[in-house]
C-alpha cells in the first residue's frame, strides 16, 4: 500500500482541478491537430513549425511554467498576420482554404500561448474543432476516423473538467479546516 502524501507535498483541489484542466485542453489542441496532419494536406513548413510549437507548449506545461503572452503582443501578432493572410491566399498557398487553415492554426497557437480567462478557454476549444472540421473536409481516409475518435474522447474530458473548474470557482461552500 502507498504510503499517504504529506501534507506539505498534498496539492490543493481547485489547484489540481486547474492542472487536470490544462493538460486535457492542451491534448486535445494536440489531437485536433493531429487529426488535421492525419489528412496529409498540411505543407512542410506549417506541419513543422505548428508541431515544435505544441511541442514546446507541451515542455513547458510539463515544466509548469506559464507561457503566457502579453495582451498587447497578441493584439499586434493578430493584426500582423491578417496582413499576412492576404498574401497567403494571394501569393503563397494560393487556396482559400489552405490559407484559412494557416489562419487557423496561427490563433490557435496564438491563445494556446496567451491563455488567461475562461474565454480564451472556450475559443481555444473551438479552434481545435475547426481543425478537426478542416480535417474532415481535407480526406476520407479511415485514418480520420481514429483520429476522429481520440478528439472527441479529449473533448469529453476538457469539456467536463472544464465545468468542474467553473463550478469549483462559483461554489459558495469552501471545505473546513481539519484543525477545528
Amino acid at each position: 500500500m502507498p504510503p499517504a502524501p504529506s501534507p506539505s507535498r498534498a496539492v490543493p483541489l481547485p489547484l489540481a482541478f486547474e492542472r487536470y484542466f490544462e493538460i486535457a485542453l492542451y491534448l486535445m489542441v494536440v489531437a485536433g491537430f493531429s487529426t488535421l496532419a492525419s489528412t496529409r494536406a498540411l505543407d512542410l513548413p506549417t506541419l513543422w513549425l505548428v508541431t515544435g510549437a505544441l511541442l514546446f507548449r507541451g515542455y513547458l506545461l510539463v515544466g509548469r511554467r506559464p507561457p503566457l503572452l502579453a495582451e498587447r503582443w497578441t493584439n499586434f501578432l493578430t493584426v500582423a498576420y491578417m496582413a499576412f493572410y492576404v498574401s497567403d491566399y494571394l501569393l503563397i498557398s494560393r487556396a482559400f482554404l489552405a490559407a484559412t487553415v494557416h489562419l487557423v492554426l496561427f490563433v490557435m497557437l496564438l491563445r494556446l500561448y496567451s491563455a488567461q480567462r475562461d474565454r480564451d478557454y472556450y475559443f481555444l476549444s473551438v479552434l481545435s474543432f475547426l481543425t478537426v472540421l478542416a480535417a474532415s473536409v481535407l480526406t476520407v481516409d479511415s485514418m480520420f476516423l481514429v483520429a476522429f475518435t481520440g478528439f472527441m474522447l479529449m473533448a469529453v474530458t476538457t469539456f467536463i473538467l472544464m465545468e468542474m473548474r467553473h463550478a469549483s470557482a462559483k461554489a459558495a461552500i469552501r471545505p473546513q479546516d481539519s484543525s477545528d
